[in-house]
């Protein structure tokens, strides 16, 4: 054997033992992607046939945690927010405000995941804002911090008519409480969104006669918001 030939068998046994364990570690990512899907899926299931949103949280829940567990994907994370979100809207209509407030914890550290997790997504922001406007509730006590994850779910997706549209009934609604940047605000996004859509405001209209029986205070605030041009 010549002294240059030694390396060689030394060389090949780091490339095996380099592909072996390159291939354990694409073995267990594929087992964990799997788990997190398959535990998404049951969780999509078993939705279907609840009882009960309240019977059936604690499994429904479980499920999301497993599949953020084993692959946390943003998506993954924003239903497990969007489920406890709904848990503590259930909790504030039967009346028991503060009974919510463990499940709007859980459910803004699972959207914030959601978020840090793709940004770019104007429906985790969206969602967020809803756990804002509902500490407290009725109270509206962190309502600038929901109106502002609006603004920034709008940046988002500007042209998200149907984004817009919840967007403006919200600001409509919380009207006394908004500062003079955020009516400029508002005034500036009405006046491009109807420049795409001129049938945008008839459909705000509906849907504000829909939850209020009246058009009339809308109305009054479009008016103040002065010409939309």
């Amino acid at each position: 054997m010549t002294a240059g030939a030694s390396p060689q068998p030394a060389g090949n046994k780091m490339l095996i033992i380099l592909a072996l364990a390159g291939g354990l570690l694409a073995l267990v990512a594929s087992i964990f992607f799997y788990s997190g899907y398959r535990n998404y899926f049951l969780y999509q299931a078993d939705r279907k046939n609840i009882r009960s949103l309240e019977s059936n949280f604690p499994s429904l829940e479980v499920r999301l945690e497993k599949a953020v567990r084993y692959y946390p994907l943003p998506a993954f994370y924003a239903e497990l927010g969007r489920l406890r979100l709904q848990r503590a809207m259930a909790e504030i209509e039967f009346g028991q405000a503060d009974r919510g407030e463990p499940f709007l914890d859980g459910a803004r550290d699972a959207l914030q995941r959601a978020v840090a997790g793709n940004p770019v997504d104007h429906s985790f922001l969206w969602e967020l804002s809803k756990v804002y406007f509902l500490y407290n509730y009725p109270l509206l006590t962190y309502a600038e911090k929901g109106r502002l994850l609006c603004r920034e779910a709008l940046s988002r997706h500007p042209y998200n008519e149907f984004l817009f549209l919840n967007i403006a009934l919200v600001f409509m609604e919380q009207w006394p409480l908004l500062e003079g940047m955020e009516k400029d605000w508002l005034r500036q996004n009405l006046s491009r969104i109807t420049a795409a859509d001129p049938g945008f405001l008839d459909k705000l209209k509906r849907r504000w006669q829909q939850n209020y029986k009246e058009t009339q205070s809308l109305e009054s605030r479009l008016a103040e918001l002065g010409r939309l041009d």
